[in-house]
């Protein structure tokens, strides 16, 4: 049984990795557990387990496999298990490999982000982006490495895919906008994830590093940005606007920014960023309502996070969704016409 053959009211007796596990209390004081269980497919789904005993407690370790026994259940039009009983299974999974995958070739991304980069006519702005994208961590890490943990682009290779789905709308808007310094609003959007990599880690799921919790992917993109304009010999006016656009992309000091957008470029950063971030989301948990059979009504969405209508005729088209290890992978393309919507 798989994630996606779950049904309210359908027993399961099936095994699932743990991807996640959480111990916590009811309002009785009574300990319950609050898990994340994933399929071989990369799909996941929610689970509580109450009446828990301090064995069971002890017996559960993330990234390990469990025959899980329960009923399943449903809120807000999302499925979830209630566990009655759960146990080690004798199965081998290795945990990593089956976390969501994007479905871009990534390296049809990767080429994407370099000729965006090789685009930049700055011979400074594009050393120092030449000298990032060649930074030994962001050259290892980037092409497999989440967007985020959870919300949007959460899978293998998600920040390469949000990179250059932001890239080609940064190119529209550079043409509704031809006031906008273009080389800055590009490098500005190569850049202002790229502090991911060291505040995301990968294991049986994706988790925030301690470095990640305390100083946060803007500081740590700063650090990225740093090391590159040194390596290029970069200061001066050129290097503030870049660390202005990594530090504010978030837009608002409650949405964690370091400072609000203060330049034209670092604006429309800022909203490109919003569009892919909010948009895909949604695209995602409408597709995943209609793939089970859900039309016409409001849901939930667990990663947009808002209440969405599922049109009646709602495409249900698997591709709106990150694709699982066995999946066939289509091609992001390469070279300039990639970056065109």
């Amino acid at each position: 049984m798989n994630v996606a053959d779950i049904q309210p009211g359908r027993s399961i007796d099936a095994v699932f990795l743990v991807s996640t596990c959480d111990v916590r209390e009811t309002r009785t004081g009574n300990a319950y557990l609050r898990l994340t269980l994933r399929d071989r497919t990369g799909d996941t789904t929610d689970a509580v387990w109450f009446g828990v005993t301090e064995a069971d407690v002890a017996a559960v370790r993330v990234g390990e496999p469990y025959e899980v026994m329960g009923r399943g259940d449903s809120y807000n039009n999302r499925v979830n298990v209630k566990i009655t009983a759960m146990r080690p299974s004798d199965e081998t999974w290795e945990a990593g490999a089956h976390l969501p995958q994007s479905q871009q070739n990534v390296d049809g991304l990767i080429g994407a982000l370099r000729d965006a980069v090789e685009s930049i006519a700055a011979a400074d702005v594009r050393a120092v982006l030449r000298a990032v994208i060649a930074d030994p961590l962001v050259k290892e890490r980037l092409p497999t490495w989440p967007a985020a943990k959870t919300r949007h682009h959460a899978w293998i290779g998600g920040l390469a895919e949000h990179t250059v789905e932001m890239l080609r709308i940064a190119e529209r808007v550079a043409e509704v906008f031809p006031q906008l310094d273009r080389d800055l609003l590009i490098a500005g959007v190569v850049l202002h994830d790229l502090g991911k990599i060291e505040e995301i880690e990968v294991g049986a799921d994706f988790a925030y590093t301690p470095s990640g919790n305390l100083e946060g992917h803007m500081v740590q993109g700063v650090h990225v940005l740093d090391r590159a304009l040194a390596t290029a010999g970069c200061e001066g006016e050129t290097a503030m606007l870049l660390r202005h656009l990594v530090l504010s992309h978030q837009g608002q000091l409650d949405f964690s920014a370091v400072v609000e957008p203060q330049t034209p470029e670092a604006i429309a950063l800022h909203f490109i960023d919003q569009l892919s971030s909010q948009v895909r989301p949604a695209i995602e948990d409408t597709a995943a309502a209609a793939r089970r059979g859900v039309r016409g009504v409001f849901v939930r969405g667990p990663t947009a996070m808002r209440q969405l209508y599922v049109r009646g005729n709602a495409s249900a088209d698997p591709t709106a969704r990150p694709s699982t290890p066995a999946d066939t992978r289509r091609s992001a393309g390469s070279g300039p016409a990639s970056l065109l919507i």
